[in-house]
């Protein structure tokens, strides 16, 4: 049975894709376990997690102890507004920590593949009616963006000058359960729940490109198994949704739920600098090459994820939902 190393295994997406893949493959985690990092999202999931930092000096000899065949490199800093306000954290982990973790493939000698987990921040805001394909110019524009797209380029040069099995992947937006309460979904149901209004940035008019968790686990699944070396692919949805009516969509149906909700539901503050307007890729290369993948669409996923938050409330209740709240006197780090 082949050997796979997930990085960031224990958060959102990287828990979603062990889940798809325990059954057949032997698979080992890595994972610093930092704030949107937990154990409990692999719960009943034949894997062994390794509490580390990929930026330490141990990752090459986790790699040679387990023997392992393929690299699927999720473990990141993810949040834009917590990039805005510290950047230095996120170029550590997102580029340096990708920086040891290609150093230590090379320095073990064993991958066969490098699969690595980008998004579709990288390519910028797209304007009008156009899509972003894989040879799209790439123009991110937050720190959070940015760090993705330096360690892209980082393991493209690593692909050309050391012959690097690396195949980049570039998902859409992701919603599902599990997912840490700082992102626009649960983070505006966690705060309905508990009698807070949602936060909507402006005027919500910014255009977000959304799919479930578990599709985009899927079709990492079948890249990393079935996708050419060298390659990179788009992962999308085409269903491309404004952050206002993603918001009042869950509204909507929390009140077809029957939850109780505040008087004023929605609390209007400052946009966030340099929000992007528009994020739309073309994902027809992957469709083409693996069928098309979409099995919850949206909104009518986000039922599912509304009942869970509801009935999984000790899993953030630690967790302050105003914690990430753009403030325009709040102390940001440009």
């Amino acid at each position: 049975m082949e050997n796979i190393c997930v990085t960031g295994g224990a958060g959102f997406l990287g828990s979603h894709f062990i889940k798809q893949i325990h059954n057949d493959y032997n698979v080992i985690n890595i994972d610093k376990l930092t704030y949107c990092g937990t154990l409990k999202n692999l719960n009943k999931v034949n894997c062994c997690t390794y509490v580390e930092d990929i930026i330490n000096d141990c990752i090459p000899d986790i790699l040679s102890e387990n023997k392992i065949d393929t690299i699927v490199s999720m473990a990141a800093m993810t949040h834009v507004d917590r990039s805005i306000s510290n950047p230095k954290e996120f170029l550590t982990t997102d580029i340096m920590g990708i920086f040891n973790l290609v150093y230590s493939s090379l320095k073990y000698k064993g991958i066969k593949r490098f699969i690595h987990i980008e998004t579709d921040e990288v390519y910028g805001p797209i304007f009008g009616e156009d899509e972003a394909d894989e040879n799209y110019i790439l123009n991110p524009t937050s720190p959070y963006a940015a760090s993705k797209a330096s360690a892209g380029l980082l393991l493209s040069s690593y692909k050309k000058t050391y012959g690097l099995p690396l195949i980049l992947i570039r998902p859409c937006n992701c919603f599902g359960p599990n997912q840490h309460i700082e992102k626009l979904i649960p983070f505006t149901i966690t705060r309905l729940l508990e009698g807070k209004p949602a936060i909507l940035h402006g005027k919500g008019i910014e255009i977000r490109e959304w799919m479930h968790s578990s599709d985009c686990a899927f079709i990492i699944k079948k890249i990393m198994e079935e996708g050419e070396i060298g390659e990179t692919y788009n992962i999308g949805s085409r269903v491309r949704i404004r952050n206002l009516d993603v918001i009042h969509a869950i509204i909507s149906r929390m009140y077809k739920l029957g939850f109780d909700l505040p008087t004023i539901p929605v609390e209007k503050i400052s946009n966030r600098p340099g929000n992007d307007f528009r994020y739309a890729i073309d994902s027809s290369k992957v469709i083409k090459k693996f069928g098309y993948y979409i099995t919850k669409k949206f909104p009518e996923g986000l039922e599912e994820i509304i009942k869970w938050y509801s009935e999984n409330r000790d899993w953030y209740e630690n967790v302050d939902t105003s914690a990430n709240i753009y403030l325009d006197n709040k102390d940001y780090l440009r």
